[in-house]
């Protein structure tokens, strides 16, 4: 099936939903909304106002529009050179909200709110009917993104994939967290990652950045030295190391998963939520179900400057070898193979509430014939000894305790 064809699936998709269902599933992403009502009760003044057009989950055009209060207005073309935080802000949550209704094209008109973001106030699924230059452009951008499918079809897809897992240092037993940073430099294969507390940037988190590899057993192997690099610089071996959505209150952590050498599509980003996120998310500890939706909201990604992206949904999966080995191995799976996986269990409204307020009730019973259909692809024996110790773990609905030192399940010793 060609671009074309599944933006028109997509639509009628889309048209089936009532407005009611679409308002739900984009605040459940944590996504602000506005309906007409709320919008006539605003008070009139200047409203800023982006008129974003996303094709194959990027924007080809973004336009801001102020209005005043006496009816002026006033327009502008952003360019992605000279606006960059401001473009990349409204594109980032124009293409989250188009796919969190399942789309990968169409226009979202964004209105400034109150709390210093912004908020969805329309949707249009289909801009590019007609003829005309804003027609030209998604055709233009269908017509590329099917020529790199097309010579990556015609080769064999080995992705390669890297990885930049957190976690963090906690003195026990008042359960206080200890600034990676006291340890560990903010560059290098361990380092610690920034949050913004008020105006304050701090550097409490610990980041696993093991080198990449095409291969699941080198990349685990850069992963254990990377952890070794950890505890040789982590010197207090009286503090415990957390991994997990959030062991600690307040403080969220993630598992990203770099890829390059494979086309980034809606079609991968969906495979990689229904067949490792939702799984995963039925084997995590409950108390890291706080960390949706702000962090972890599905088909999260960035684009990278090496020409990759990276898969942001997942909590951070250092909580035991088993986990790790079995998110890269299943990861890399879906990456080889994902045209050829059609479950959508989370393209329902029960199971997509359900992963965003962590009821595994509801969620476990897809997850059997997802793990099943992973099982029969071609590709499945190149992961197996990996992947399926963790396809174990996740028919059982075992949780893991996000309360644990990952030291004892990986044999880290301090000084290591």
């Amino acid at each position: 099936m060609n671009v074309m064809q599944q933006a028109e699936e997509a639509v009628q998709a889309y048209a089936r939903l009532s407005s009611g269902e679409r308002m739900a599933r984009l605040k459940q992403a944590g996504i602000e909304v506005l309906s007409t009502s709320e919008q006539r009760r605003r008070e009139p003044g200047l409203r800023v106002r982006y008129d974003v057009h996303v094709s194959c989950l990027e924007a080809i055009r973004i336009r801001r529009k102020d209005t005043s209060g006496m009816g002026a207005k006033q327009e502008q073309e952003l360019e992605r050179e000279t606006s960059s935080s401001v473009y990349k802000r409204v594109e980032r949550l124009a293409i989250k909200s188009l796919y969190t209704l399942g789309l990968e094209h169409g226009a979202v008109r964004l209105e400034a709110s109150g709390s210093g973001g912004c908020a969805v106030i329309a949707v249009d699924p289909d801009p590019w009917k007609g003829d005309g230059e804003l027609g030209a452009m998604y055709r233009n951008s269908w017509q590329l993104h099917q020529a790199a499918l097309n010579e990556e079809n015609q080769s064999t897809r080995k992705p390669v994939m890297g990885m930049d897992p957190e976690f963090l240092l906690v003195q026990m037993p008042e359960s206080k967290i200890v600034p990676a940073s006291r340890f560990l430099e903010r560059t290098g294969v361990a380092g610690c990652d920034s949050v913004t507390i008020g105006d304050r940037r701090v550097y409490p988190v610990a980041e696993l950045r093991p080198a990449p590899s095409a291969e699941p057993r080198e990349l685990l192997t850069h992963l254990l030295r990377a952890f070794a690099a950890a505890s040789r610089s982590i010197s207090d071996s009286s503090l415990v190391w957390q991994a997990g959505g959030m062991p600690q209150r307040g403080l969220p952590l993630g598992g990203h998963i770099h890829f390059s050498g494979v086309q980034l599509t809606g079609g991968l980003l969906r495979a990689l939520d229904n067949y490792l996120a939702l799984p995963l998310a039925v084997l995590q500890d409950p108390r890291g179900s706080g960390r949706r939706p702000r962090y972890g909201a599905l088909g999260d990604f960035r684009l990278k400057s090496y020409g990759g992206f990276e898969y942001r949904t997942l909590p951070s999966f250092l909580v035991s070898p088993v986990v790790a080995k079995g998110v890269v191995a299943i990861a890399g799976l879906i990456a080889c193979s994902y045209d050829q996986l059609k479950q959508r269990p989370l393209a329902e409204a029960k199971v997509h509430s359900a992963f965003y307020e962590g009821r595994r009730e509801i969620m476990m019973p897809y997850v059997p014939s997802l793990l099943d259909e992973l099982r029969q692809l071609s590709e499945y024996g190149r992961y197996e000894r990996y992947a399926a110790p963790l396809m174990r773990l996740c028919k059982r609905g075992q949780t893991w305790d996000e309360s644990r030192d990952i030291r004892q399940l990986w044999n880290i010793r301090a000084g290591s």
